[in-house]
């Protein structure tokens, strides 16, 4: 498996992480409470949607850049290293995965439910950035490790893309997340509520599967 289709593979698990996940049904629920008066039709329900998806994209793209600018400039001065420090984070993902299957949560909470007079664009906004810091609070060692492995490639255009396609996971999670609360609310919200409660444990599996396969990587290029 290319490390591009990995990094795409991690973005999709960050939105699925245990702190931030827990934020969306809040988020939903404001969302689908908030919706026009009336029949709004299809092609309205899918530009609001598609309006705050955007929105919270730019709030988790704003997080995701500091935290990117920080690694790099650590990942300067240790970049002689940055191949075990990358399969050091390999094994710290898979540490984090068992601590998730055998229970132990990894908490980071955002209040949400607070009412404010902000329009539902800023909030829009504000949900990405908490979700974003929920996603790096729980799971920083993974976008640790594709910043990293970014930083040690060949090429800059070959690094971006691991970034590119990480972001793009995470982004069309959100997507998918905001117009499935739209177009179908009730089936969206009964599913989200099944899935939950075993996320952690889900998330622990997926950790651990990364986990192995970053050393591999790593392991094979030394």
């Amino acid at each position: 498996m290319e490390f591009i289709t990995f990094s795409f593979l991690q973005g999709v698990v960050a939105f699925f992480a245990p702190c931030a996940v827990a934020l969306l049904p809040g988020y939903i629920i404001s969302f689908i409470s908030r919706e026009a008066s009336g029949s709004p039709s299809q092609s309205e329900k899918l530009y609001r949607g598609l309006k705050l998806a955007l929105l919270s994209i730019l709030g988790i793209l704003v997080i995701y850049s500091i935290a990117g600018v920080l690694i790099v400039v650590a990942g300067q001065l240790l970049k002689a290293y940055m191949k075990w420090i990358t399969i050091g984070m390999g094994s710290l993902i898979i540490i984090l995965g068992i601590l998730l299957i055998s229970g132990k949560s990894i908490a980071f909470s955002v209040d949400m439910n607070q009412r404010s007079d902000r329009s539902e664009i800023g909030e829009a906004f504000f949900f990405g950035v908490a979700y974003a810091i929920g996603a790096l609070g729980c799971l920083f060692p993974l976008f640790l490790v594709v910043a990293t492995q970014a930083l040690s490639a060949p090429t800059v255009w070959l690094g971006s893309t691991y970034i590119l396609a990480y972001f793009a996971g995470i982004s069309l999670m959100m997507i998918t997340a905001i117009l499935l609360s739209s177009f179908a609310r009730d089936f969206f919200m009964k599913y989200l509520r099944k899935l939950l409660p075993h996320m952690e444990r889900i998330t622990g599996v997926v950790l651990i599967l990364a986990g192995i396969y970053v050393i591999y990587y790593q392991m094979i290029l030394i």
